[in-house]
């Protein structure tokens, strides 16, 4: 598969608009493909193998990356959050198949959000609470 073709926005005055948040999905779903491909050929046990990085294991990162996707969309959307927050992510999915087809399920999830979403949704702020900051922030929309 050939990677999407990126575009530089400019962030002075403008806002980003739906044609790059879909091409953001686009290039969020290349790039998974790529690294559960790689991920694939490995072993179980390679896969994980603690190796000093921060979340660990392969396996244990790859399983905080799609909690983060999935605490993200649940933001965005109505989608329920996932069942545990920063500790738990790295435990979400113990099986390597499940894992990696909770990735697919996603990433297509990310990609009909994008394909639907309304100009007017990257106007304004978003407000939710942190569990890891404890408090609710508040941030652009466009920069999310």
């Amino acid at each position: 598969m050939t990677p999407p073709v990126l575009y530089a926005v400019s962030l002075g005055d403008s806002m980003l608009d739906r044609a790059y948040v879909q091409k953001m999905a686009s290039y969020n779903r290349w790039q998974n493909e790529n690294l559960y491909a790689v991920a694939n050929a490995l072993t179980d046990e390679e896969r994980r193998r603690e190796r000093g990085a921060f979340f660990g294991a392969i396996h244990k990162t790859l399983n905080h990356l799609l909690w983060g996707d999935q605490i993200w969309m649940s933001r965005f959307t109505d989608r329920a959050p996932p069942p545990c927050g920063i500790p738990g992510s790295v435990a979400l999915h113990e099986n390597w198949e499940i894992l990696s087809e909770k990735r697919v399920e996603m990433d297509q999830e990310i990609l009909d959000w994008a394909g639907q979403l309304e100009a007017e949704w990257i106007i304004g702020d978003l407000t939710w609470f942190s569990g890891a900051m404890k408090r609710e922030l508040t941030r652009p929309k466009w920069l999310l």
